[in-house]
């Protein structure tokens, strides 16, 4: 079959397209490239194919996220510093989160901007916004970082002072990269969820408070974390690599050992899974991109997987996700199916 009538499962199930996406020939790469300079064309529909290949291209052995981390957060923060520079309305132009425009490549990986949040001041307090499948980086008046996941809410005061405490509200999700204090004094950083407190001091660490729940992993650094109203005079100390919750039968603080990079994997626009269910997929599509899910069969939300999805926009995750779980997923509307095949 010639190059110019493949349909999008032809070039996923070429070996030498693979080849090309993976960077693993030197004779396929200058082949594709080459044909698809010459057919324009069809560099859509590759592209198409390309980042399905991406999303299930499972690997034992992960690459390294510390260092991702430390570059993905200095260009963000440029970007976002940029932005906010420049950004004399109340309210910033609003972009999907598939929106494919590149911004930087860091250590051989192909980072995108992710712009899409609504921003605007009511008194005394900032306030940004996502909506669905949107995510976007905010450099807060000292300087630390803020990644916002989708369809979530970061509320600030209007007035940090040196003397004071640092304090944001955050409903949703969010990965902070915490800077010290500037000048004299150590005031600390206080992330606020509807049931628990985060208090940090140079750190980095991602924030889930979905349907009244807080999870905090924390990457580096320390946090304490306490609870007042709902559990008075109980708090926990993090250390680097756990997870925390508050237990809403007992009041206490539940912690275990994680892997950090699975948790903040979304900022890189990729998703890792580790012995992940369906059942958990299933509730991230409905908190991150306002799908209802319904499953034609219960045994299927129990079935796992671990490895790496590329993100490139809901429809590439969701065929990425149809075929490493051996699924069909019906689009209908607001709703997905999910049918095991």
């Amino acid at each position: 079959m010639k190059f110019s009538e493949y349909k999008l499962k032809d070039f996923i199930q070429d070996e030498s397209f693979k080849n090309w996406v993976n960077k693993t020939n030197p004779d396929d790469i200058l082949q594709w490239e080459a044909w698809l300079g010459s057919n324009p064309h069809k560099r859509s529909l590759a592209n198409e194919a390309a980042a399905i290949i991406r999303g299930i291209n499972f690997k034992k052995n992960q690459v390294s996220r510390q260092m991702i981390d430390a570059g993905w957060l200095r260009v963000t923060q440029q970007i976002a510093y940029n932005q906010n520079m420049g950004n004399s309305t109340p309210e910033e132009t609003r972009q999907p989160f598939f929106t494919r425009q590149m911004v930087a490549v860091w250590a051989g990986l192909l980072l995108a901007t992710i712009i899409g949040v609504i921003y605007y001041k009511t008194t005394g307090k900032l306030q940004y916004k996502t909506g669905y499948g949107e995510t976007t980086t905010i450099v807060l008046p000292d300087k630390s970082t803020v990644v916002l996941n989708s369809n979530s809410k970061l509320t600030l005061t209007d007035n940090w002072s040196i003397s004071k405490d640092r304090e944001v509200w955050l409903e949703g999700e969010a990965f902070f990269s915490v800077q010290k204090k500037p000048g004299q004094g150590n005031a600390r950083f206080i992330v606020h969820t509807d049931d628990m407190e985060v208090k940090v001091l140079g750190t980095k660490f991602n924030v889930n408070n979905r349907k009244s729940r807080t999870k905090v992993v924390l990457n580096s650094g320390k946090v304490a974390l306490s609870a007042q109203e709902l559990a008075p005079g109980k708090s926990t100390l993090m250390q680097p690599g756990e997870l925390a919750e508050l237990r809403a039968d007992n009041k206490e603080f539940v912690k275990k050992k994680v892997n950090p990079l699975i948790y903040s994997s979304w900022i890189h626009k990729k998703l890792l899974f580790d012995d992940t269910s369906i059942r958990d997929i299933a509730t991230l599509l409905e908190n991150n991109y306002g799908f209802q899910v319904e499953v034609n069969d219960s045994t299927l939300m129990d079935r796992r997987l671990t490895g790496e999805v590329y993100v490139e926009d809901v429809e590439t995750l969701l065929k990425a996700l149809s075929k490493s779980f051996q699924l069909d997923i019906a689009h209908q509307g607001n709703t997905l199916i999910l049918k095991g095949k």
